[in-house]
């Protein structure tokens, strides 16, 4: 079985607004990033929660998209 040494999810963030959504960046193999999202009920959304919770991150501080 590969093992992935390589950081997959690069960033994650919720949308002023949104709840039972996260936004993330993700790499893809053949280079660049890819703006996604999972919801809430999906087994990547606890995930991404728990780190978020980790870092203390509620939420965006600002109105602006780019608070990722």
């Amino acid at each position: 079985m590969p093992h992935l040494n390589d950081r997959i999810i690069l960033r994650a963030w919720r949308q002023r607004g949104e709840t039972g959504r996260i936004h993330y960046m993700a790499a893809k193999a053949g280079g660049g990033e890819r703006r996604l999202y999972v919801d809430e009920g999906n087994a990547l959304y606890t995930v991404l929660e728990g780190h978020l919770q980790a870092l203390d991150y509620a939420g965006p501080t600002s109105g602006k998209a780019d608070d990722e």
